[in-house]
């Protein structure tokens, strides 16, 4: 390009085309973590089949779940300070191989402990997946847009809550457990080629323009440590300890304390799906509108009080009880788009390895918030998680406001 093409114009046809480019991009994205989704979200409806295949108990071959959780959650931040080295686009098609040929070896392990080893793999893999996806579709997006094509992107993952489960099921019957983990290594391997034309240019060098503060974390200068990026993503792991030591046993407390069916209860998940979509794609917009650090206390603040709420919504109609639970989705699934909004404008050159953080506390969150709210209902009871959880909320909240991110750099 020429000086003088420096001065022209844009011309209509080429910036029509580049918006169209970057929607494709951005549905790849979507379809790219819909897949990742339904592979974590499709292991617990085969568990039965595993344990019978590999004549295991059930807890044993719910270490299939655990063993991929601490592998992302261990290698996340490792990976995520390559892909800052590297490219995230490279670590992005590389960790789409290895995903691909990891659930293509889960299908095909004759032994138990090879299938562990195989899931192993795949939370190594999608630790290089899901935080590469999410950088790039920053770095593509328009800078007052970001939030909301962020929320996009996540949107895919939020729908394999409710989509993996029931594909797990319905394929497992027809054909059988193993041809699942085939289905998702084909789709993924399939992804490999999509994503590596989808991506051409984007995150390779630089970081997103957003203002002087990402403007002063793209110069050249001392690294941030990984304190500060611990620091900045513990509101990441509160929100989810916050939502998911309620959420894990919401199924429970409807079926005991709501005494509703089983077909009520799966509405009642579905409500609760359609609002956290909602939220995450009304977070991403308030957040380009009003501002990510409104948008993340305010989703903070609400949850915490939908937790409560939801409670005592359990002494109300159903239907009081079923708005409540899908307000509560809504307000708390607005956080995270918005939130990585904030950590693109703020660490700038390194945001390849701070979502990778985030994702990786996000995950220690959910393991956390899902076994302190079992010990919670198995002691106490279903009505005393939500005060905790709300307390986590709140926490979360007054961290995000006084002491997570750099001065000076929140959006």
């Amino acid at each position: 390009m020429t000086s003088q093409d420096l001065g022209r114009p844009v011309s209509p046809t080429r910036e029509a085309a580049s918006k169209s480019a970057g929607r494709s991009s951005l549905a790849v994205a979507f379809i790219t973590l819909l897949v990742i989704g339904t592979d974590l979200f499709v292991v617990s409806p085969l568990l039965p089949d595993i344990a019978h295949q590999y004549h295991v108990s059930a807890s044993m071959a719910g270490v299939t779940v655990t063993t991929f959780s601490l592998a992302y959650m261990i290698g996340a931040p490792i990976i995520g300070s390559l892909a800052d080295r590297v490219g995230r686009r490279t670590v992005l098609i590389v960790g789409l191989t290895v995903f691909g040929l990891a659930n293509a070896l889960t299908g095909l392990s004759p032994w138990f402990g090879l299938l562990l080893a195989a899931r192993v793999l795949a939370g190594l893999a999608a630790a290089a997946i899901t935080p590469s996806v999410q950088t790039l579709v920053g770095l593509a997006a328009p800078p007052e847009r970001r939030a909301a094509w962020l929320a996009v992107a996540a949107s895919g993952f939020l729908i394999s809550l409710a989509t993996g489960a029931p594909t797990g099921t319905a394929v497992a019957s027809l054909l059988g457990w193993r041809e699942t983990f085939f289905g998702i290594g084909g789709l993924t391997l399939v992804l490999v080629v999509v994503n590596l034309f989808s991506w051409r240019g984007v995150g390779t060098h630089g970081a997103p323009s957003a203002g002087p503060a990402s403007a002063a974390a793209q110069t050249a200068g001392p690294r941030s440590s990984a304190l500060t990026k611990a620091r900045a993503v513990s509101v990441a792991g509160l929100w989810a300890f916050a939502v998911y030591s309620l959420y894990t046993y919401v199924g429970t407390a409807l079926t005991d304390n709501a005494h509703m069916s089983t077909g009520m209860v799966a509405v009642a998940l579905v409500i609760y799906g359609v609002g956290a979509v909602s939220g995450s794609l009304c977070g991403g917009w308030m957040a380009d509108r009003y501002g990510a650090t409104r948008v993340v206390t305010g989703s903070l603040v609400a949850l915490s009080v939908f937790e409560v709420l939801l409670v005592l919504a359990f002494h109300t109609p159903t239907a009081v009880l079923l708005l409540v639970l899908g307000l509560f989705a809504l307000s708390a699934f607005a956080c995270l788009p918005a939130f990585q909004s904030q950590l693109m404008h703020a660490f700038g050159r390194e945001i390849g390895s701070v979502m990778a953080w985030n994702s990786s506390f996000v995950y220690l969150g959910t393991s956390l918030g899902s076994a302190a709210g079992g010990v919670l209902l198995s002691s106490a009871g279903f009505s005393w998680i939500a005060p905790v959880a709300a307390a986590a909320g709140l926490f979360g909240a007054l961290v995000h406001a006084r002491w997570a991110l750099p001065s000076g750099q929140s959006a």
